[in-house]
């Protein structure tokens, strides 16, 4: 490890061994302009400003001189380095290698120094084993004390550092190990804020972690959409703490604000007051109100008031109806409760604080389960027999009688009237099911349904996104960490998935806003925000408990109201931070956190901004506009289990007047093929509908009878019958398939053919003009065959190493490559199609130092090797 020493002056010409580049620009506006740019032999792990005595203020620009080179007696790779010292001979060096230690040195009293040299060898001062893997970042405050470090082994661990003197004299002890990360823990900075010490960590897990000086976990919130998050910066001025992540994302969090707000916690509120009775079920009627159903079913209602030192008292609304209840429901100030057979509703005076029966009657045969609540006066009440009435008005007139499946428990947990036409239900055992209006009876008939959507446990909740003559898209949550869009069409009366979101919960609840998502992690009650990641996370011992929220009518304000251990609590407090409101207008980057494998251009017809569909390794597809010179996400795919490395997008007919629509086929890890359905109508609205996913099983028999690893390439070929397409993958195993596949038929895939080449393909492409398809591997050659994979039309050497990247131009019997690979090299290859000879072929050196990963050709009368510009025959 080494540290160099530059000046910077303002002599115009002077001899340096740096290599150093002088660049000058004139700007009156008084806009920061390059001067300099330097390069060295090795990383820079950090960099720090000088001041020197012995020159004048305006000499101290504009030039730079290497002044000295220092090195340490110790030679280890260095990860991370922290530089302290306003001079050079009192710098002190505190840095982390690969083998967890922590290394100390300074740049005095060197042990050997070469007279015609500017190098010097400086002695190590301490070494200390500080974590079990690479050090990723180092941060200390001598005021306090304090040094803290982080580590691959996921902690933060917190050092007493004492220095009477100069370094010589420094001793660092260790103090205590703090775990909140689930990963690489990859920056630290200790902050003050009101004369505190804190200490802010983030890691790989997207987290970020606040510490006392103590050790004490203080806040963790995830702040970056699941992307790494590199480093933290620290404003003393505002406290605001910033983050940024792999993505480029910048994210703000003003740390006073929620370290001097009171902790995050539940108020409990007041008992009854009978000691043998309790609530057991809670309602919000509206931002003040919540309504309880006690154990002695009888109803009470208590006023949260906004004075913390008030509390709170039960009253017990009278005349209520004495009978066992099952089900207590509210919805626009209408209280809703059932038992066995018999349903009441109330209706609740804002003005009065009166409860106002408006029924109480018989209206089901068996114990009711569930009252949902269609508009303000129709609902939806099922029992555990099965029986299933839709009802309207107050006095609970019954429209329509549903029949449901005849399972153990076959009660309704999610319902939406779509229209006066159709009806949406979800039931216990975890089936969806559409229901169309006989013109007849006028009863609800089961048209379609999917089962266990969400798994076993049911939908939580429908929402309609939208509704036309065509069709309605309906999101559905569960007890999963995926939200499901669904598609309804009206033609057929016909229900399917299109697509699915992952969301960071293990089940979701509730989408009461566009933005806002509610649902359980573990013990936690989680606010996750589409813009600003998780706002909240509330303990509350779990998922499995009676609970209700109330968003505030700017959706600015979140209430929680939950029942633990027979007590009732409270929780009310904002969602965006002050500091979320300021950055507001800066437009996140919603690209991959992950390495992105392959782009492809789309644009509509009748518009000229194309889109990107994009994947890589986060598993995700990826819709994004291009407008200008930014970039808007417009949807998301995820139906891959592991990482996406290839996909192509086919066009073909919509059935929308001014959409456009590709067939999008995707190929990945865990042997994994997805075709799914993109439509961008004419408004940019993306409406993604996954057709099928199938796992490609080895296609020669194994002792283990695994499937293969990964699919590392994908084309696709469209036959004259446009229903009819040829598909073509490369799996990592060395085997080239060609696939039958029908529109009509999503889920059946018929192998026509394999071949094997005995390595590993990087890419394929389908040359349509000629009938061929050209496969790269990663020893450098080129394959082609012909569209059965039976014929052998040429095999070529092009690089020496794997080919990266591939281009091709058609022109009559030439087909044009330009090539790039490992071998850091860019080739240009001429082939003669008529007698498989190399007509030309050149290389290009010395372009790139590193492997070659992308290219392309551009000519004005190239006219694109796509699939769909040349259909196969018959």
């Amino acid at each position: 490890m080494a540290i160099r020493r530059w000046y910077i002056a303002q002599k115009p010409k002077s001899s340096c061994r740096f290599s150093c580049a002088r660049e000058k620009f004139e700007d009156l506006r008084g806009v920061p302009c390059l001067v300099y740019e330097g390069e060295t032999k090795d990383w820079i792990n950090a960099a720090l400003f000088l001041d020197d005595e012995n020159e004048s203020e305006d000499r101290k620009r504009f030039i730079a001189l290497s002044l000295e080179l220092a090195r340490c007696t110790d030679s280890s790779i260095l990860y991370y380095t922290k530089l302290h010292g306003s001079s050079f001979d009192k710098l002190a060096i505190i840095s982390g290698n690969a083998f967890g230690e922590l290394l100390v040195w300074q740049t005095q009293f060197p042990t050997e120094s070469k007279p015609k040299s500017v190098m010097k060898t400086y002695p190590l001062l301490l070494r200390l084993e500080a974590h079990n893997g690479v050090i990723h970042s180092i941060e200390f405050d001598l005021e306090s004390q304090l040094l803290v470090t982080t580590s691959d082994d996921r902690s933060v661990k917190f050092w007493n550092i004492q220095k009477p003197g100069d370094w010589t004299t420094a001793k660092i002890k260790p103090m205590f190990s703090c775990y909140g990360h689930s990963s690489r823990v990859m920056c630290v900075v200790i902050l003050k804020i009101d004369d505190r010490t804190f200490v802010a960590s983030g890691g790989e897990d997207s987290y970020v972690c606040i510490w006392s000086s103590f050790g004490e976990l203080i806040l963790k919130r995830r702040q970056q959409f699941g992307a790494p998050i590199w480093r933290l910066g620290f404003s003393q001025d505002t406290e605001v703490l910033y983050s940024t992540s792999s993505t480029g994302n910048l994210v703000g969090q003003n740390l006073k604000e929620v370290l001097n707000r009171p902790k995050i916690e539940s108020a409990m509120l007041s008992s009854l007051g009978d000691a043998n009775e309790f609530v057991r079920n809670i309602k919000f009627v509206n931002n003040e109100i919540i309504v309880g159903l006690s154990s002695s079913n009888r109803l009470y209602y208590t006023r949260i008031s906004t004075d913390s030192s008030h509390e709170n008292e039960w009253l017990m609304v009278n005349d209520f109806p004495s009978y066992k209840r099952t089900v207590l429901e509210v919805f626009d100030n209408i209280i809703a409760t059932c038992g066995h057979r018999r349903i009441t509703l109330h209706r609740y005076n804002t003005d009065t604080n009166d409860f106002e029966q408006l029924f109480d009657g018989i209206r089901m045969k068996g114990t009711i389960r569930s009252f949902k609540f269609l508009s303000r006066d129709r609902y939806l009440v099922s029992d555990n027999l099965g029986y299933c009435l839709l009802l309207q008005t107050h006095q609970l007139h019954i429209e329509s009688h549903i029949a449901l499946f005849n399972n153990r428990e076959p009660w309704i947990t999610a319902a939406l009237l779509i229209s006066e036409q159709y009806l949406l239900l979800g039931n216990r055992e975890g089936h969806v099911m559409l229901y169309c209006r006989s013109s007849a009876s006028d009863d609800f008939q089961l048209k379609d349904s999917i089962r266990y959507l969400h798994g076993k446990m049911g939908s939580n909740f429908f929402k309609l996104l939208s509704l036309n003559a065509d069709n309605a898209h309906v999101m559905s949550g569960g007890h999963e960490a995926f939200l499901k869009y669904l598609n309804v069409r009206f033609s057929d009366s016909t229900l399917s998935v299109s697509q699915r979101e992952g969301i960071p919960l293990a089940w979701v609840e509730a989408s009461p806003s566009e933005d806002l998502i509610l649902g359980f992690n573990d013990n936690h009650i989680v606010a996750w925000s589409r813009r600003n990641d998780v706002l909240l996370q509330l303990a509350c011992g779990g998922g499995h408990r009676c609970w209700d929220f109330r968003l505030s009518d700017d959706d600015s304000q979140l209430s929680i109201a939950y029942v633990k251990q027979k007590r009732v609590y409270f929780y009310r407090n904002s969602l965006y931070n002050a500091v979320d409101n300021r950055i507001k207008d800066i437009k996140p980057n919603n690209w991959h956190v992950r390495n992105c494998n392959v782009l492809r251009l789309i644009t509509p017809r009748n518009q000229s901004d194309p889109f990107i569909l994009s994947a890589g390794d986060d598993n995700i597809i990826k819709v994004t506009q291009v407008t200008k010179d930014s970039l808007s996400q417009r949807a998301e795919l995820h139906s891959h289990i592991s990482t996406v490395r290839s996909l192509q997008a086919i066009p073909v007919k919509s059935n929308g007047g001014d959409s456009s629509t590709w067939l999008v086929f995707s190929v990945g890890g865990r042997s994994q093929l997805c075709i799914s359905q993109l439509s961008i109508d004419a408004s940019n609205k993306c409406w993604i509908s996954e057709l099928s996913s199938h796992t490609l099983h080895n296609v020669v028999a194994s002792r283990t009878g695994t499937i293969e690893a990964r699919l590392m390439a994908i084309d696709v070929a469209q036959h004259s019958d446009e229903d009819l397409f040829s598909i073509y993958v490369a799996g990592g195993d060395g085997n080239i398939r060609h696939y039958i596949w029908k529109l009509d038929t999503p889920n059946q895939l018929d192998l026509k053919h394999f071949v094997d080449i005995q390595r590993c393909p990087l890419g394929i492409q389908w040359i349509a003009s000629k009938g061929m398809l050209l496969v790269s591997t990663t020893n450098g050659e080129i394959y082609g065959f012909d569209r059965t994979l039976e014929t052998t039309y040429v095999q070529l050497q092009l690089h020496v190493t794997g080919i990266n990247t591939i281009d091709i131009y058609v022109d009559r019997h030439l087909l044009h490559i330009l090539s790039g690979g490992d071998d850091e090299s860019i080739k240009y290859t001429v082939l003669n199609l008529n007698n498989n000879n190399v007509e030309q072929k050149t290389e290009y050196l010395g372009l790139h130092n590193a492997q070659v990963n992308a290219l392309a050709i551009h000519c004005s009368t190239k006219v694109r090797q796509h699939p769909d510009c040349s259909p196969i025959p018959g």
